[in-house]
């Protein structure tokens, strides 16, 4: 790590973007420039402002903490029957600690873009933050660290397509019928852009769903073929640290938030296979 760090104390950066933070330590500093910021800067990619496109974050719930170790609570639904009218009835109700952790995306800059504070910074903005994003992506949905993943969380529930699943469009609202028989109501989707896209053609499929509150996610870390439906908003929470470092190391433009996942409900997730894709 730098020797010479900048602590930069403006939570939604409204004077400067991170690039231009960045660039203006790297005049300063040269190679030795490191800027600390109290925010998330997963959250600051700059054409998400003009064509917004959710990320697994914007999906959870948040809660800023100070610590590396949160107490969440957990309830489980294992002895939960089949026929259960309300199941929530039986779940297992219990704690656990959380830990947050550091997630790290980097990407090689050229000489010449390092010479001009200009181009530097959007360098950092269009093209280091949105690897940022992507490794943010792959810790929440595949884990990484102490991210366990919600795709990798024990007690998530799995459903196949069935003879009533006559299109993707139809497997998701079954799927999201299926959240609320453990007590959740389903307000995201994760799903692939190959996936997607082909949503876009089935009518008015997409601005249904955002008119019973359901935001959709479209990330190349789910797999093709499947979606994660879910209750996101009570089922899991972001641990968001408010704290991002950007560096320089040799070559590479570095950047660094610090965040955890506790997922408190895992039963109000499920993974469905989407008709055709098995």
């Amino acid at each position: 790590m730098s020797e010479v760090r900048m602590m930069l104390d403006d939570p939604e950066l409204t004077r400067r973007s991170p690039g231009e933070e960045f660039a203006l330590a790297h005049a300063r500093y040269g190679p030795k420039a490191a800027v600390e910021l109290r925010a998330s800067i997963s959250d600051l990619f700059p054409p998400a402002k003009r064509r917004p496109r959710l990320t697994v974050r914007h999906l959870l719930r948040k809660a800023v903490v100070d610590a590396d170790e949160v107490t969440v609570f957990t309830e489980r639904a294992e002895n939960v029957a089949p026929d259960d009218a309300a199941p929530e009835w039986k779940f297992e109700v219990g704690a656990r600690t959380v830990r947050t952790q550091t997630i790290r995306a980097a990407v090689p800059v050229p000489a010449e873009i390092l010479a001009d504070p200009a181009a530097l910074a959007a360098f950092v903005d269009y093209r280091l933050l949105v690897r940022l994003g992507t490794a943010e992506n792959d810790a929440l949905l595949n884990g990484s660290g102490d991210i366990r993943g919600l795709l990798r969380t024990p007690g998530i529930r799995h459903r196949e397509p069935g003879a009533a699943d006559r299109s993707a469009a139809a497997t998701l609202l079954a799927t999201a019928a299926l959240c609320e028989w453990y007590g959740g109501s389903a307000d995201g989707i994760v799903m692939h852009p190959d996936d997607w896209w082909p949503l876009v053609d089935d009518g008015a499929f997409l601005e249904r769903l955002a008119t019973q509150g359901v935001k959709v996610s479209r990330t190349r870390m789910v797999p093709p073929g499947t979606a994660l439906v879910g209750d996101f908003t009570a089922a899991a929470t972001l641990l968001d640290r408010r704290s991002s470092t950007i560096w320089l190391a040799g070559e590479e433009l570095v950047a660094e938030i610090r965040e955890g996942l506790a997922v408190h409900l895992p039963g109000h997730f499920v993974l469905a296979t989407l008709p055709g894709r098995r």
